[in-house]
């Protein structure tokens, strides 16, 4: 497809959420839209973006999107993401002719991480959870519709940990840390109640891994992901001190 003097482009991308103050550039100067737009708007690239999704404070994510118009071409634009914002990674882009609102996706993909082998309990409290219903009692109240569909749920056993994935389109605020945090508190069905769910899963095991649309398929661009690797190792060192210091008190 020939370049045209303006550009509508979908950029596929990943950040560590506890390294920035929340999503919203309402919130601080140093959250994740906020530090998007300031490199994006200093290399007069654009002076706003359109997101797929807003995740909570301390959330991060492997797959979120945002929307932007420009003349410049992908390649150069996620360069300069990626060489001016630190603790973030942009990894893919999609070049069309005309606009795409990026919020209308066909399948969101979230992934949490219990740091233990769940048994069949938990696995059952959350299952409760699979299909349409109104998440009233387990989202944070706003204007939006609190019915929502939960395609599919999966489990991924380690031997130290279990990762949760959960398939939807669309999900309403803390919709799924209430259900992690009630699944591992309750046995109850968690439509019956009359009360508001007050348990609250924390957020950082918590990952937008992916959102998928129709018809559409990113293009890889390759960067130089020296930063995970160096993050991944660090931090794989870092757990491997702490389990030897569990492993000295509780011999």
């Amino acid at each position: 497809m020939a370049y045209q003097a303006e550009m509508h482009l979908l950029i596929k991308y990943g950040y560590d959420g506890q390294s920035f103050n929340g999503f919203e550039r309402s919130n601080s100067e140093k959250s994740v839209e906020a530090s998007i737009i300031r490199v994006l708007s200093d290399y007069n690239i654009s002076n706003t973006i359109e997101s797929a999704a807003r995740t909570d404070k301390n959330v991060s994510a492997m797959g979120n999107v945002f929307y932007i118009k420009t003349a410049i071409k992908p390649e150069k634009v996620l360069g300069i993401l990626n060489g001016k914002i630190k603790n973030m990674f942009f990894h893919s882009y999609y070049l069309s002719d005309h606009y795409i609102n990026p919020r209308h996706n066909s399948m969101k993909i979230y992934k949490y991480i219990i740091p233990y082998k769940i048994d069949y309990k938990l696995k059952n409290n959350l299952m409760k959870f699979q299909g349409k219903h109104d998440f009233t009692n387990f989202s944070r109240h706003d204007r939006r519709n609190p019915v929502r569909t939960i395609n599919k749920i999966e489990f991924e056993y380690n031997n130290d940990f279990t990762i949760v994935t959960f398939y939807g389109r669309s999900f309403v605020w803390h919709q799924l840390r209430s259900i992690i945090g009630f699944a591992m508190h309750c046995d109850d069905d968690p439509f019956s109640i009359n009360y508001h769910n007050r348990f609250l899963a924390d957020p950082e095991p918590l990952i937008l891994y992916d959102i998928i649309y129709d018809n559409i398929e990113f293009t890889k661009y390759r960067f130089n992901d020296k930063y995970i690797r160096n993050k991944y190792n660090s931090l794989f060192i870092e757990s491997i001190i702490y389990r030897l210091f569990l492993r000295s008190l509780n011999p």
